[in-house]
């Protein structure tokens, strides 16, 4: 993905989220798992991509917040191609537990 079509997604996702609650927002959301776009990808994921997955359960201690994470999420996977394998097995790559988050599910679910 060209770092051009990146700040595109940036934008809009920007533009969409939701800054009025005190659950994180798009951008943040967006720019906290922008360094595993590799792994989604195929590589391996990078400390960093970790390190944005670590950041991320910082983010998601309510229920809430995990809503506004998957909805987030996947809007923005919608816009890239990835490889929708390595997606639920990335947290676990990075020896992180995601226990109530998942790309998988209807985002009102979570726990």
């Amino acid at each position: 993905m060209t770092p051009r079509i990146l700040y595109v997604v940036f934008a809009f996702l920007f533009l969409v989220s939701t800054s009025a609650t005190s659950v994180p927002s798009c951008g943040q959301v967006v720019s906290t798992l922008t360094p595993c776009l590799s792994y989604l990808q195929g590589k391996d994921p990078t400390p960093s991509c970790c390190s944005g997955v670590k950041a991320l359960k910082t983010l998601a201690t309510t229920k809430a917040d995990r809503v506004a994470i998957c909805t987030c999420g996947k809007q923005a996977l919608a816009t890239i191609k990835y490889d929708p394998k390595l997606l639920p097995v990335l947290p676990s790559k990075c020896g992180i537990d995601l226990t109530g988050l998942s790309w998988e599910m209807c985002c009102n679910k979570a726990k």
